[in-house]
């Protein structure tokens, strides 16, 4: 249990810079600007600067819209803003599998992913 003035475990500052990398990438892979999506927050293209340089902070309502507007669900940022890193914790995952069972996971993956990018 935490003392009082025992520093947390990630400040405040890292889970931004960490929210704010995932945000950019989403919104680059989506294919969207700045300008696009910050008009879609309805803030200014440099309140959402500073969000993706991670100066600022995300509201969790914000992270919701982003998560609609980028067509992934609201877990993704915090899953790939988690210090972490994502291949580390999949190989562990899947570790123990016998090689038969790691490739009837990656087909179910591959359908799943197919079948949530269709379109609705």
């Amino acid at each position: 249990m935490l003392q009082t003035g025992e520093p947390a475990v990630q400040s405040e500052d890292v889970i931004n810079k960490r929210f704010g990398r995932t945000i950019a990438k989403k919104r680059k892979a989506a294919g969207y600007t700045q300008e696009q999506v910050s008009a879609h927050l309805e803030i200014g293209k440099e309140a959402f600067s500073r969000i993706e340089r991670g100066i600022n902070g995300v509201s969790v309502g914000k992270l919701f819209a982003l998560a609609d507007l980028f067509g992934c669900g609201v877990e993704t940022f915090f899953v790939e803003a988690a210090p972490v890193a994502k291949a580390d914790s999949t190989d562990s995952l899947l570790a123990g599998l016998s090689e038969a069972d790691r490739q009837l996971v990656v087909l179910i993956v591959e359908k799943l992913a197919a079948r949530l990018k269709a379109p609705r």
